[in-house]
């Protein structure tokens, strides 16, 4: 009998590309750049270090960037949902309702996100509007990292074993992921700004 592979408690990191997003990441840069003109940084309490953070009403705001963007980032959410479902859970829920937030981060250089999770969301994400160069690189500039989650995996680790996955800032890209998952973004040195927009949904099914 052939052998047969079982995949138990896996972690998936959904990655979108949504093309043709120039125009509207321009304008916005341009809208989170005003709010930080305007408006105090609500980063106190948080593990953003040396950025500016907005509040997480941003999908409240009635601009018409944030309105498109938000139709893409729930449409992703919907997708990895139903995945998180079939991978997570015991039945298939017969009615499930999303509570969504999210808020903008600029950092620029010298600026991280230290390590941390989303303990009061099921599904966390991040859309990249502006990426300098340094983070497009090689290394860990600028980039975000994703750790492994279970607990004993680094206990008498295999040669060359990854416990770290990094992934660049690419304007245009999103990834989704459990909220439970570790994660951290590294500082960049040098000119540029990386802004994305990172979103929170909690899952209410019945």
């Amino acid at each position: 009998m052939a052998d047969k592979l079982v995949d138990l408690y896996p972690t998936t990191l959904l990655h979108r590309r949504l093309e043709g997003m120039a125009e509207t990441n321009r304008q916005l840069a341009a809208f989170v750049a005003k709010i930080e003109a305007t408006e105090p940084n609500a980063s106190a309490e948080t593990t953003t270090q040396g950025a500016f953070q907005t509040k997480d009403d941003l999908f409240n705001r009635p601009h018409p960037a944030i309105v498109m963007l938000k139709q893409h980032i729930m449409g992703a959410i919907e997708a990895y949902a139903g995945l998180l479902i079939q991978q997570e859970c015991t039945r298939q829920p017969t009615k499930v309702n999303f509570i969504v937030w999210g808020w903008a981060v600029s950092y620029k250089a010298g600026d991280s996100q230290g390590l941390h999770v989303h303990p009061s969301a099921n599904i966390s994400g991040v859309y990249y509007i502006t990426a300098p160069s340094a983070a497009l690189g090689s290394g860990d500039s600028g980039k975000i990292s994703f750790y492994d989650p279970r607990p004993r995996a680094n206990m008498n680790q295999l040669a060359f074993q990854a416990t770290r996955h990094r992934q660049a800032p690419v304007p245009g890209d999103m990834f989704i992921f459990p909220s439970w998952l570790e994660h951290s973004v590294s500082p960049f040195q040098g000119p540029g700004e990386r802004i994305c927009i990172a979103f929170n949904a909690k899952l209410v099914m019945e």
